[in-house]
């Protein structure tokens, strides 16, 4: 997949046409997955390529909407599933106040039409662009025979009654409901990142720990024990973490420590990437360590009968 990371790295290569969709992409769960495989299968149709915009930094921090917002997938991982998903080419625009000063009309003409040449655009139902969110849909259905272009619209996907976002999946996040979150997103939520020293305490009482530090931009479940896995050499281990403060050590600083399950190897300096499959339990103050060891056993039991 090729990732162009601002407008003018693009050239000419998209000079005999492509085929489009704009998002956010946050998460990439299965209505973007409807949306991405529409534009693969356009793209099939149109014999052109498939081009993806998107955006860094998210709109809503750059306007002060939401400055705190974290990513649910970090740009690597969500690159990584829309490439699974057959996408070919992303094009990332750097979001900046000025970018958000464009009119609809002049980011058709500039962007869509001046550098990608777009000959199909797909929309989501609920996805704008331009100053004051002009652009939508209808606006680029009305502009489509001056720019030479057809548009065509995904409606929305329910689970059930709801309607899936990135903001409803990331509530579940939050709330520490992965089980339901796995339902809506394209794979399973994980978290990447660095093993570093912590406490060691985790060993003395027989369960090691790897405290995973992830990027400050991440989005970190709700604090409590989770069951999943890690893929290390090639190989998948179940493992539980622990996301929270340790209020039996009443400690401040919320970690993130992942027991791996019959795993002995040094991982200090390492990545890891901990796939989330069921919270098991909220995070509790035990009446000292024998009572943390018993309820960790339990833990533990519980983690090893969840099929991965």
């Amino acid at each position: 997949m090729q990732i162009f990371s601002n407008l003018n790295d693009i050239g000419s290569h998209f000079q005999d046409g492509s085929v489009v969709t704009l998002g956010n992409f946050d998460g990439i769960h299965i209505a973007h997955r409807s949306l991405l495989q529409k534009l693969h299968e356009s793209s099939m149709e149109y014999k052109l390529p498939p081009v993806v915009v998107t955006y860094y930094p998210n709109p809503t921090i750059v306007l002060g909407k939401n400055r705190d917002l974290k990513y649910i997938y970090l740009e690597e991982k969500k690159f990584a599933i829309m490439e699974n998903l057959g996408i070919k080419n992303v094009l990332v625009i750097p979001f900046t106040l000025e970018l958000s000063e464009i009119s609809a009309y002049e980011y058709i003409k500039q962007i869509l039409h001046g550098v990608l040449h777009a000959k199909h655009i797909i929309l989501g139902y609920n996805h704008f662009f331009g100053k004051n969110r002009e652009g939508d849909f209808d606006f680029l259905s009305k502009y489509s025979k001056e720019f030479n272009y057809t548009v065509s619209k995904l409606d929305p996907v329910f689970i059930g009654e709801v309607k899936v976002s990135s903001s409803f999946l990331r509530s579940l996040l939050q709330e520490g409901n992965v089980e339901k979150a796995k339902e809506i997103l394209v794979s399973p939520f994980s978290l990447r990142g660095e093993v570093i020293h912590g406490e060691k305490r985790g060993r003395t009482i027989g369960f090691p720990t790897a405290n995973l530090k992830v990027d400050e931009n991440q989005l970190i479940p709700g604090n409590g024990v989770y069951a999943g896995y890690i893929i290390h050499n090639n190989i998948t281990y179940k493992a539980m973490t622990n996301i929270g403060i340790k209020p039996t050590f009443t400690e401040l600083n919320r970690t993130i420590e992942v027991n791996i399950l019959n795993f002995s190897d040094d991982l200090y300096g390492k990545k890891i990437e901990f796939v989330f499959l069921k919270k098991i339990r909220d995070e509790k103050k035990f009446n000292g360590i024998s009572e943390l060891k018993a309820q960790l056993e339990i833990d533990r039991i519980t983690t090893e009968g969840i099929e991965i």
